[in-house]
């Protein structure tokens, strides 16, 4: 299942990854099976999110000996969820059959995972339906069921693998008996395949209508600057100067592009906006408090003529006089002047605060350089003009419920500004940015993805990149994106008729007598 991630993309693999775990759970007790579970999630996380350890201790200040066990904590904590599943498939399967049985453990797996994204803060990264990206065509449907959705019918074709093959094998039972088990799941995986082909046509026709579509839509030349700031230099004072510069450098050239970029006459703009987007905390200090080095990046808008996008820590004063930190992104209009801001509400928990007060403020000591960031307040987009930009800073990225709220709140296209330099040249880059391209097309926007060392792209609402960067180059790309409208059936209803189905499910083998196996 780790295979079918980036970097190695294995994708095919992800039809038979839960068949050996099936395998070995079926027909077990269900302690024997959650134990089984248990490991085979740990197996899985450990080798997704090998990265997170070295990442903590190189920038965590933990020597190597805590953060391995940091990161052990993590990787048991996620493990629970496919132990849960493990153990419900031994407690269904022991001495019993049940002819829906597929659809009940592909609901509860979609449950759980559904689950993993939400509590304590939720952490969804590694959602099987990412498998899917290199294939956009079938990825389309993330439009009325988000990825849920999809990680549905991924299990439910494992699961269906696996009966044919436990039926095959099955030389136990009577001739009449196996031919009608053999025809029965013969029937039920041809029908899944028929579907998924239907699925497969859906999603071709849905890309070149949404291709057709955006050609009469107005246009915004854009381009997103990746300055390959390294993390060690980054906040460095002595360092400021050059990094805004080389910030202002890639933005002359990129700019000099946009002009050359030809503009589409169907859509009858003449001379659509430009947009330059920086990645997260690109100016690292305070670009609220008036000083030199924010004139500096006034000065970048006003000399391009451009709209300008950038990411600054920023603070504010609360209630009792106190301050409070945040991670913020501003707009600037092509004079320069402040058009808005917005501050990032789902913070990464031990990266940039410590969540549940007490219960974790002795890790605070443990964790030195854990940040005391407090989170925004509103989903509204910023708005210049005919842009309305919904943002996203970094670790938001991979919840579907925030980029389908600055929808809703009527962004016309997404702004995802990230540092992704803390992951190295590891798999996480490139796992973070196959994220985006879903929310492309579960809100069937345009993404413009501005990285500080990579991976920086431009996605089309089909969630395929139109332009990508290398790792720790310094670079820009730039494109044409279109500023769509309408709200897609997830963006409307979100995945609450989904997860219903799938409880339905779930509750089905609890609510009936379930006859023992022939």
């Amino acid at each position: 299942m780790s295979a079918c991630f980036p970097p190695f993309s294995c994708y095919p693999a992800v039809v038979l990854a839960l068949v050996p775990l099936l395998g070995a759970l079926w027909g077990k007790e269900w302690h024997c099976a959650c134990r089984m579970g248990f490991l085979a999630g740990i197996v899985h996380f450990g080798t997704l999110l090998w990265w997170i350890s070295p990442t903590i201790s190189q920038y965590g200040n933990l020597p190597g000996w805590v953060a391995w066990p940091v990161f052990g904590l993590l990787v048991c904590y996620l493990a629970i969820f496919p132990a849960i599943w493990s153990g419900l498939v031994g407690y269904w399967t022991a001495g019993r059959s049940h002819r829906l049985l597929s659809l009940t453990l592909a609901g509860t797996w979609t449950l759980l995972e559904w689950a993993r994204g939400h509590v304590l803060s939720g952490f969804p990264w590694g959602y099987l339906a990412y498998t899917l990206e290199p294939v956009p065509s079938l990825i389309q449907t993330a439009e009325i069921w988000g990825p849920y959705g999809l990680t549905f019918l991924i299990v439910l074709l494992n699961v269906l693998i696996w009966e044919s093959c436990r039926c095959f094998l099955n030389t136990s039972t009577k001739d009449s008996v196996f031919s009608r088990n053999k025809r029965v799941r013969l029937t039920q995986l041809s029908l899944f395949l028929v579907c998924m082909v239907g699925l497969w046509f859906f999603g071709t026709w849905r890309m070149e209508e949404i291709a057709l579509n955006d050609d009469r839509l107005p246009e915004l030349r854009v381009a997103a600057i990746q300055g390959a700031v390294p993390q060690d230099k980054k906040w460095d004072p002595a360092f400021q100067d050059a990094t805004i510069h080389t910030y202002g450098k890639l933005s002359l050239k990129a700019a000099e592009g946009l002009d050359n970029l030809k503009v589409n006459s169907k859509n009858g703009a003449d001379q659509p906006d430009r947009l330059i987007v920086w990645p997260e905390t690109a100016t690292p200090f305070y670009f609220q408090v008036p000083g030199p080095l924010g004139e500096k990046v006034r000065s970048v808008a006003r000399d391009l003529d451009v709209a300008l996008l950038f990411g600054s820590p920023a603070y504010r004063i609360n209630s009792a006089g106190n301050a409070e930190y945040l991670n913020s992104v501003y707009l600037l209009d092509p004079n320069g002047d402040l058009a808005g801001r917005y501050d990032k509400r789902h913070l990464v928990p031990f990266g940039e605060y410590l969540p549940w007060g007490w219960v974790t403020a002795w890790a605070q000591g443990l964790i030195p350089a854990v940040g005391q960031f407090s989170p925004g307040i509103t989903p509204s987009p910023l708005c210049w003009r005919d842009l309305n930009i919904g943002v996203l800073i970094c670790f938001e990225s991979i919840f579907p419920c925030l980029s389908r709220e600055t929808v809703l709140e009527g962004a016309n296209f997404l702004a995802i500004l990230t540092n992704d330099a803390w992951f190295g040249r590891t798999g996480a880059p490139y796992q973070h940015e196959i994220m985006a391209k879903f929310r492309a097309v579960e809100t069937r926007r345009w993404i413009v993805r501005a990285a500080n060392t990579g991976v920086s792209s431009l996605i089309s609402p089909c969630g395929v990149t139109t332009a990508k960067t290398s790792l720790f180059e310094p670079c820009y790309i730039e494109g044409r994106i279109h500023l769509r409208k309408g709200h897609t059936f997830f963006v409307k209803y979100g995945e609450i008729w989904l997860l219903l189905f799938c409880l339905f499910w779930a509750a089905v083998p609890f609510c009936r007598k379930v006859p023992k196996e022939v």
